[in-house]
């Protein structure tokens, strides 16, 4: 049995590491958000979502990027929905990019997980290599502005950091 749990656990560790290998750039805090564009629906041409539809609106924009099989970004989730819960929808918008996933486990995870603040589904690998993303759950604030304020929060400090932000 642990034979067979190493194995899998090699799988998915190699799995993570194709999957992120073709990051490409790493935007730190006080850098200007990279916008992307994606296709949210293969079958529709005018499907098109670009992060600068949510960043640099004049509103703090938690994103996080997730996908539905990492159990580490379904255990942030409620963290996730506790700021959208709480913090003031005319200062903050809360937004969730689904990377490395197939668009109808996206969907029904999303269902499932009770996400029902703004998405861009199907990005795939468009905001890792634009972001340098190694790894998920990957959460960056960004500011009114669009500049980067804080990469990598987890748990209650999403919402507490953010608070502290929108209350300055």
């Amino acid at each position: 049995m642990k034979k067979i749990f190493s194995i899998a656990a090699t799988a998915c560790l190699i799995m993570l590491t194709s999957i992120f290998a073709n990051a490409q750039n790493t935007p730190k805090e006080g850098d200007m958000f990279v916008d992307f564009t994606v296709q949210e629906d293969p079958s529709n041409p005018n499907s098109t979502v670009s992060l600068s539809k949510y960043v640099g609106k004049g509103k703090w924009v938690i994103a996080d990027f997730w996908a539905s099989w990492c159990g580490p970004c379904r255990k942030e989730i409620p963290y996730i929905n506790k700021a959208y819960q709480n913090l003031p929808k005319d200062k903050v918008t809360v937004l969730s990019i689904a990377v490395a996933d197939k668009l109808e486990n996206t969907k029904a995870a999303a269902t499932e997980l009770g996400i029902v603040w703004e998405q861009i589904v199907n990005a795939q690998q468009v905001p890792v290599k634009a972001y340098g993303i190694k790894g998920i759950p990957h959460i960056i604030v960004f500011a009114p502005d669009g500049k980067i304020a804080k990469v990598g929060l987890r748990g209650d400090d999403i919402y507490n950091y953010t608070k502290g932000l929108i209350e300055k």
